[in-house]
């Protein structure tokens, strides 16, 4: 299992554990982007997504709210990943 994946499954594992430096490294993980910082609020953003992820700095661990909506975020990208993927065998075939 790839470093990628097993930090993704410590989130899913245990939410309410979760730093900001690791919840960000997710993110990056899977294309998201920093937008911007507004404040304490890091603006993530992903080219497949039209939502935006607002990931407020906290220096202790993040709230579960906030790793728990990067997680759903993530399975959508995966998600979309996979279908293209599928789609591009299919159209191989042809």
């Amino acid at each position: 299992m790839s470093k990628r994946k097993k930090r993704l499954e410590r989130i899913r594992q245990n939410p309410k554990n979760v730093s900001f430096e690791e919840l960000r490294q997710v993110l990056e993980d899977y294309d998201f982007t920093l937008e911007r910082i507004s404040g304490s609020h890091y603006i993530f953003k992903h080219k497949q997504l039209v939502t935006t992820f607002a990931l407020p700095y906290r220096k202790s661990k993040t709230l579960a709210v906030y790793a728990k909506f990067a997680l759903v975020l993530i399975d959508k990208v995966i998600a979309l990943q996979s279908q293209k993927s599928e789609e591009e065998t299919d159209d191989d075939d042809e």
